[in-house]
């Protein structure tokens, strides 16, 4: 079984407006309203491409109610630590007349001592039935900026593969533990490693650095339309054809789910690129988060530029 972790869940809600103007009132030509955070959103793209998941993480109140509840009639199995307060809810605005998307994010509620505990246990417990891992978010007030680290440590131990999805001093922390697989804010990781963001070269460089840390797969995004990813198989620099992009709210969780079936399917690593970009961009195509299909994503993947950089 493949195993999402979600530490900060939220609801997301989408508008799309033919005009996003600051300050006044705006009226929305259509509106999507999905359970969120990466772990959550793997998984419910898992689902779309016919792939079996458990959702773990915390969850609160009436929000993180409409959360489970959706999950299991995506027959996607739950298996979430519940703490005072309620699931946060964050806004996603896109502007079709500037194209520009604008996101609020809330903090999340705040998790006990012994909610932490609990999650280790039941943490634990899924991982003689797990397969793979995937991990990813921001951590909710009350967790410790390293706890993704004692997670990936966990995971590693009983030998399976784990991915993590996540920025600044939690995915550090993370990747000291030597993820197999880790998407990169390599914007963060610039300022942290003292590397300009002026070339390709520069991009291939961090991406190296990460890798030197144990991880197999380490990949991250080049400009607003491309990704880098480092394999076992060499460097490749894959793109997509921005034209018809509609919203690119949930791309990253897709390419990451791609990402998850490729390699639990044992693809090559060229066949991990295209398939995984492809899933962000059947996702891109359309308001909604996630893939229509897995025969959607496969039409695709022709139409990914991939090209081998080293």
């Amino acid at each position: 079984m493949i195993v999402t972790v979600t530490l900060n869940p939220a609801v997301d809600e989408e508008y799309i407006l033919p005009e996003f103007r600051p300050g006044g009132w705006s009226r929305a030509t259509h509106v999507d309203r999905s359970p969120g955070g990466k772990g959550i959103n793997v998984s419910m793209i898992l689902s779309q491409l016919g792939c079996e998941s458990a959702a773990m993480g915390f969850l609160a109140g009436f929000t993180g109610e409409y959360v489970r509840d959706v999950l299991r009639r995506h027959r996607i199995t739950t298996n979430f630590v519940h703490v005072p307060g309620e699931t946060r809810t964050n806004v996603y605005i896109v502007d079709e007349i500037g194209h520009i998307e604008t996101g609020i994010a809330e903090l999340g509620p705040y998790i006990p001592e012994d909610a932490l505990g609990r999650l280790v246990t039941n943490f634990d417990r899924m991982l003689h039935r797990a397969h793979l891992v995937s991990i990813g978010g921001s951590l909710p007030p009350g967790v410790p900026q390293d706890f993704y680290r004692e997670l990936v440590r966990n995971a590693k131990g009983k030998g399976i593969p784990t991915f993590i999805d996540a920025a600044g001093a939690p995915l550090m922390a993370a990747l000291e533990a030597g993820p197999t697989v880790a998407k990169i804010d390599h914007r963060f990781m610039a300022r942290v490693a003292g590397i300009p963001l002026t070339s390709i070269d520069n991009l291939i460089e961090i991406v190296s650095k990460v890798h030197d840390q144990g991880v197999e797969y380490a990949v991250t995004s080049y400009r607003s339309y491309g990704d880098v990813f480092f394999t076992p198989e060499g460097i490749y620099l894959a793109a997509l054809d921005r034209r018809n992009f509609v919203s690119m709210f949930g791309a990253g969780d897709a390419l990451m789910a791609g990402l998850v079936v490729a390699y639990d399917e044992r693809m090559s690593a060229e066949e991990c690129v295209r398939f995984s970009m492809a899933c962000a961009y059947e996702d891109s195509l359309h308001v909604e988060k996630g893939v229509r299909s897995r025969e959607a994503v496969e039409v695709l993947m022709d139409r990914i530029e991939v090209e081998k950089l080293s």
